[in-house]
């Protein structure tokens, strides 16, 4: 880091601002700085140190493109763009690695100014002098691992591979088939959001809309909504339950590696036909002339392939351990083989600068080659061993959390169940309440009855005993009748007698009078008789009546029909908790991949009927055919590497 000092004017300061693929960095940097004092700034400050895969891209200000900034040049000496600070806060759009920015709308765009900002400014600057130019460049990927899985070392390392490869991925600069990009798009929101079932559970809505999930082609050459496409996803989604964010983005670079076109940096070249080395006229005439045919070149870290019909197919493949040197001399680039003198190549790129950049990305990335086949440096040993340490204590904190959140899981289960059998007998309850409420109802109703019963029979007992009153005035009166008649009688007698005893003449008449009296007693003894009688019966009748009506009274009050009590439930035990069987997860753990080759293999079908053939591209057509004869990224590459290394170089010479 270069030592700032105060005396330095304003003029000469410069800020730099750092696009990295989630974050915005901000340096004050002197003019005389060089590339790789602000390269080494970006690394220390988000704790890179795996930095020989990145690299630093400015747009050219001559060419209008993106250009790698180099490290053992000053910055200023590079045509790199210089912005007011007026005008530098509007963020230009981010490159890729291999090809120019393309902004779609279905996105967003990689990143965002406002989600990180660091500002780091010198000594010399600190409350004094505002910097007025403003550098701005940015971090990316440069050099790609051969088996990403295993080289890459740091978190933060796969962290920005994972960014910088889904960015390219959603721009297409990746060809990706619709079926992996879905696969792909559930992993990042595995990585993002984490479990989709913790996520659903929660209060705040998911809004997939917002969300940079596939890439533009998928919604052209597919007649899909985009409901449908996201249905899917979120199916795909679930399979991916109790994966942490390092283990999706590191099974996204995983599946994403098998991608025919990840890792390469594409040029479109043109073949030289006919040199002749002896005429340097003649030798430019037909440099100029010679557009025999278009080829592209890819590069990566195995080697250089050469394409003619398409992206997806290599014709040739030289590896780095058959590639001597690459020399690159205005637009032409000549590649020399080891083994041979006369094994060369040469070919011409379309500028000077795309020359200079081939020949930068081949020389870095036969380095790496050659650095990966020599034995570990001490640095890398310890960075391995350090992760290695790192990665045993977070496996050990992340299967503590899985068996927590199992654990928790079962508790939850149990709280739920026990819920459930509560909810059930409050429900019988209240059941048995209502019925209880009827029943009560119903017995209200028929004492109601039974009370007007009651009051009818009152009014009943009432009469009869009116009619009981009655007849004992009526038998009291016909006893004072009685007497009244005894005493007639006894009148009438000693009328009768004194008749007698004074005329003989009456005594017929008293006889007579005798005969009547005998006949009136005759009859009232009958009426006598009978009125007790007609008493005694209508007594026996209301007494009846009345002992019947009272029976048949307590018989019904006395006899309600009861509802039966709900059975006793004991409250249910709580059941111990169970260790984690390992067995158990890991069973569960392959019928999710079940699931999720099931799903694939069914969105795959959906894909291939809903398909617009008239959409089709032909990098489509193109993966279809090496789908139909099984060839992969891995065949082609095989086949292009076979033979000896003349025998490719003369298969390159005939295409």
């Amino acid at each position: 880091m270069p030592v700032f000092s105060s005396s330095k004017k304003k003029s000469d300061e410069y800020c730099c601002k750092i696009y990295t693929m989630d974050a915005e960095l901000q340096f004050t940097i002197e003019a005389t700085a060089k590339g790789h004092t602000l390269f080494s700034l970006v690394c220390q400050t988000i704790g890179l140190r795996e930095h020989w895969y990145f690299g630093l891209k400015f747009l050219d200000k001559v060419t209008n493109e993106w250009t790698w900034l180099q490290v053992n040049r000053t910055i200023t000496s590079q045509p790199i763009q210089i912005q007011s600070n007026s005008i530098s806060s509007k963020r230009p759009e981010s490159p890729s690695a291999t090809d120019n920015f393309k902004p779609h709308l279905l996105r967003s765009p990689p990143t965002s100014p406002s989600t990180s900002t660091l500002s780091l400014p010198s000594s010399s600057t600190s409350g004094a002098h505002p910097c007025v130019n403003v550098l701005e460049l940015y971090f990316v990927v440069k050099f790609y691992p051969e088996e990403i899985t295993n080289e890459l070392i740091q978190d933060i390392t796969r962290h920005l591979f994972y960014l910088q490869v889904k960015q390219d991925i959603l721009n297409m600069d990746i060809y990706c088939p619709p079926d992996a990009a879905a696969h792909l798009a559930s992993l990042a929101l595995q990585a993002k959001f984490g479990d989709y079932d913790q996520l659903s559970s929660s209060s705040e809505p998911l809004n997939l809309e917002s969300e940079a999930l596939l890439p533009l082609s998928c919604f052209q050459k597919v007649e899909l909504t985009r409901a449908d496409w996201f249905s899917r996803i979120v199916a795909l989604w679930r399979t991916h339950t109790s994966l942490t964010r390092e283990d999706s983005e590191m099974a996204y670079l995983k599946h994403a590696q098998d991608l025919d076109m990840f890792g390469l940096s594409f040029f479109e070249i043109s073949k030289m036909q006919g040199a002749n080395k002896s005429n340097p006229s003649s030798q430019q005439q037909s440099d100029q002339s010679s557009i025999a045919a278009e080829l592209w070149l890819g590069i990566d870290s195995l080697g250089i392939r050469f394409y003619k019909k398409n992206k997806l197919r290599p014709e040739v493949f030289f590896s780095w351990s058959d590639i001597k040197s690459v020399a690159a001399h205005d637009k032409k680039v000549i590649l020399n083989m080891s083994g041979e003198k006369s094994a060369t190549f040469a070919f011409y790129a379309a500028k000077s600068s795309v020359s200079k950049e081939i020949l930068d990305l081949a020389t870095g990335n036969h380095e790496l080659y050659m650095k990966r086949r020599r034995e570990q440096t001490i640095e890398i040993q310890q960075m391995r061993y350090f992760e290695g340490q790192q990665q045993k204590e977070k496996h050990r904190i992340i299967t503590r959390e899985r068996q927590l959140r199992l654990q928790a899981e079962k508790e939850r289960d149990e709280i739920e169940r026990k819920f459930n059998d509560y909810q059930r007998q409050m429900k019988e309850i209240h059941d048995t309440l209502l019925k209880y409420q009827e029943a009560a109802k119903l017995l209200a109703r028929k004492a109601h009855i039974s009370s007007e019963e009651a009051r009818l029979q009152a009014e009943k007992a009432f009469e009869i005993e009116t009619q009981l009153e009655r007849c004992k005035y009526e038998i009291n009166r016909n006893e004072e009748e009685k007497r009244l008649y005894a005493r007639q009688i006894s009148e009438c007698e000693q009328i009768i007698s004194t008749l007698v005893n004074d005329s003989v003449k009456s005594r017929k008449e008293a006889e007579e009078l005798k005969i009547e009296v005998a006949k009136w007693r005759v009859a009232e003894a009958a009426a006598r008789e009978k009125l007790l009688s007609i008493t005694q019966l209508n007594q026996s009748i209301a007494v009846k009546n009345a002992a019947t009506q009272a029976q048949q009274n307590l018989v019904q009050t006395s006899s309600p029909r009861t509802l039966s009590p709900p059975p006793y439930r004991p409250p249910l035990r709580n059941q111990e908790l169970n260790q984690i069987d390992e067995r158990a997860f890991l069973i569960e753990k392959q019928s999710k991949q079940a699931q999720l080759v099931l799903q694939l293999e069914d969105l795959k079908n959906v894909i291939q009927a809903k398909k617009i053939e008239e959409r089709q591209t032909f990098l489509d057509k193109a993966y279809e055919e090496n789908l139909a004869v099984g060839d992969n990224k891995y065949s082609t590459m095989q086949k292009a590497s076979s033979g000896t290394a003349s025998k490719r170089m003369a298969m390159l010479h005939d295409l």
